[in-house]
């Protein structure tokens, strides 16, 4: 086994959910955004009053959009113009009743994805809308086209979740090793590689040998320390090829490596297979509920139905999607699960954090977690007076958010979002 680290990082300590997945119940309604990844919005392709069955496109793709399908039999109730975004804006949504019934619209097939052509097999990828999953997801097709315009030479599968206590990576290691090689093997179909890393943290030992005989051949398994924010792109592929992804804008096809996630890789092999769009996303849910578990939730399903059947644990104080670090809080449960949902984290009006007006002592502490090797604590001073230039000079641009500095703080100062408002500004004034 391969095996590799960063510099600075936080060893948060904290266990990941490993329920085995369940499936949550379909609710009556759901809402169905149509924009589920990075750019355009899908342009509705349904009416108020269609019957729709589970695989009808609501929302048509182009080139750089993945389409999206119904997640639900039943009828388009609304077409909303503008609805919440988990992001904090707006986006136009499809409401759909469920019938109940539970018909999909193309009938499942049991075919050998890697007979496929690798035009065929691209051309599926697009049509079932597939995307690389997170908050930052961004549509299958499209990015393995761009991989192989830069020729990369070098595949990760990231097998390990991001932010801490969510355990999406860790169940599918557990349950769907079959699926994982399957898909690796089309992925590689895909891009023409030969090197491919599986990477998982080192303390899932028995995921680990169970799913290194099931990739024997396809692919080789890379061990990290379950070391935050490790899981990010730019870290991995430093952490596993020692090849460092260049800041702030380079993405990691620009060192030759491509990364997908590991459920991207598990829906790859699932929806070729039967020619079914994926229409369920797996979600940790943890924090205050009072049973954290890994759901199969039906994309559409607000976020109120997922805590009501966890059950919360006291009076909620901040609902957050995408984990407890870098994830996004929501000022409405009736935002629903989308694509870029891997976690729901709960916490009560006890557990938030109080934010003092204690001024930096120059500990250095945000300095020594920092993985961008930055110095956080002068960079937010600046951005707090409105210096934003001289925030930029000293790299502002390379912060990836992860919130280590903010973490450690022994003044609690609210470090990422001094810096989030910098970076906010400089874009207005480019504007």
């Amino acid at each position: 086994m391969k095996t590799g680290t960063i510099k600075g990082g936080i060893a948060l300590g904290i266990e990941r959910v490993g329920t085995a997945i369940e499936d949550l119940p379909v609710p009556s309604k759901l809402i169905i955004p149509l924009k589920q990844h990075q750019g355009a919005a899908c342009k509705a392709k349904v009416k108020k009053g269609q019957e729709v069955k589970i695989g009808d496109v609501l929302g048509e793709g182009g080139e750089d959009t993945a389409p999206i399908h119904a997640p639900v039999s039943g009828k388009v109730v609304e077409i909303v113009k503008r609805f919440p975004d988990l992001k904090g804006g707006y986006i136009p949504a499809v409401g759909i009743e469920s019938d109940g019934k539970e018909e999909w619209a193309v009938e499942a097939v049991d075919k050998d994805p890697l007979s496929f052509s690798k035009d065929q097999i691209l051309q599926a990828i697009q049509n079932n809308g597939i995307v690389d999953y997170g908050i930052d997801a961004v549509p299958l097709a499209a990015k393995f086209n761009f991989a192989q315009m830069k020729g990369v030479t070098t595949l990760i599968v990231n097998g390990v979740d991001v932010e801490p206590g969510v355990g999406v990576c860790l169940r599918l290691l557990a349950e769907k090793r079959q699926e994982i090689a399957g898909g690796i093997k089309i992925i590689k179909k895909i891009l023409g590689v030969n090197t491919v890393y599986l990477v998982v943290e080192n303390i899932s030992l028995q995921a680990q040998g169970t799913i290194e005989g099931a990739i024997r051949g396809v692919a080789e398994v890379a061990v990290v320390p379950p070391k935050y924010p490790i899981g990010l792109a730019k870290f991995l592929v430093k952490a596993v090829t020692g090849k460092e992804v260049p800041s702030p804008n380079g993405v990691p096809e620009d060192v030759g490596v491509c990364v997908v996630g590991l459920e991207t890789v598990v829906n790859v092999w699932e929806c070729l297979r039967t020619n079914r769009p994926p229409v369920d996303k797996i979600v940790t849910v943890f924090g205050a509920v009072n049973t954290p578990k890994n759901l199969r939730v039906r994309i559409g399903t607000p976020l109120k139905d997922v805590l009501s059947h966890c059950g919360v644990s006291g009076e909620i104080g901040k609902v957050v999607v995408g984990g407890p670090m870098m994830g996004l809080a929501q000022y409405t449960l009736d935002i629903p699960v989308t694509k870029e949902i891997d976690a729901i984290f709960v916490q009560r009006e006890s557990d938030l954090a109080v934010i003092s007006d204690q001024k930096c002592i120059n500990c250095g502490w945000c300095v020594k977690v920092c993985p961008m090797r930055l110095l956080p604590h002068i960079i937010a001073s600046y951005c707090e007076v409105g210096m934003f230039n001289e925030a930029e000079a000293y790299n502002l641009s390379y912060c990836v958010e992860c919130g280590c500095c903010a973490y450690v703080c022994p003044a609690k100062i609210p470090l990422v979002h001094w810096i989030k408002f910098g970076k906010s500004q400089i874009k207005r004034e480019e504007q």
